[in-house]
């Protein structure tokens, strides 16, 4: 089946390979199921007065949002695909993802990833924050023949952008998304971006052959955002922790 048909008939208003502002459950309940190969998962966990020091129009989302996200993509994950679900350290001190894995019991974590910033020193109460954090989910049956980088480490070294080369606070590093969409997916397969942000993942996509099918609620006020604050300050993407 083509990729254009894992599109149900009602979901035509989703576009392959571009930025939309849409939001993340009303893209994946139009997919068919069984049908992606890779899905990213970076949802707004907390209000963002809460961890910047600039006030996005960004939309917090609530356990209860984030559950229903992940039982959409245990819905339409194939067999032992991939989710790459994006954590701040907040959450790796408390319950709420196993909570949120016990509903959805075909996803399982199978292995951890941080992204060590080197050029930045981070803010913090406690420890400075100068790396991010992800859980790689698979759907059953879990093996690790299909992910494809037998040398791929724990820790990945890349430098953050400079606030002023962001296209949003969240930007996850290019050569990480190239590395990790290699490594997990083939030529031809199906990337799926719910909460795509700066869309760094449709921008790496072409340049592997892969299909992509993205989406953020915010794009568009994000996009009307940038000029007025960048003109403003220069830092505004600097964490609070």
């Amino acid at each position: 089946m083509k990729t254009t048909e894992l599109i149900s008939q009602r979901k035509s208003k989703f576009s392959l390979n571009t930025r939309q502002s849409r939001e993340a459950l009303e893209l994946l309940s139009n997919l068919e199921s069984n049908s992606v190969s890779l899905v990213f998962l970076d949802p707004q966990y907390e209000p963002v007065r809460n961890v910047l020091r600039t006030d996005y129009p960004l939309y917090s989302q609530s356990d209860y949002q984030i559950l229903r996200i992940l039982g959409q993509i245990e819905r339409i994950l194939k067999p032992s695909a991939f989710c790459l679900l994006w954590v701040n350290k907040t959450l790796l001190g408390n319950d709420r993802v196993p909570l949120w894995l016990l509903k959805t019991p075909n996803l399982k974590i199978v292995d951890f990833l941080v992204w060590h910033k080197k050029n930045t020193l981070g803010l913090g109460n406690w420890l400075r924050s100068n790396a991010e954090f992800c859980f790689l989910i698979q759907k059953s049956p879990q093996t690790g023949k299909v992910f494809k980088n037998r040398s791929f480490g724990n820790v990945w070294e890349e430098n953050v952008l400079a606030p002023s080369k962001r296209q949003h606070p969240h930007q996850k590093p290019r050569e990480l998304i190239k590395a990790l969409i290699e490594a997990t997916t083939n030529e031809g397969d199906l990337i799926v971006d719910p909460c795509a942000g700066s869309f760094v993942v449709l921008e790496v996509y072409q340049e592997l052959n892969r299909e992509f099918l993205g989406c953020d609620l915010t794009f568009k006020v994000m996009k009307d955002f940038w000029p007025q604050k960048r003109a403003k300050n220069k830092n505004i993407c600097q964490p609070l922790i």
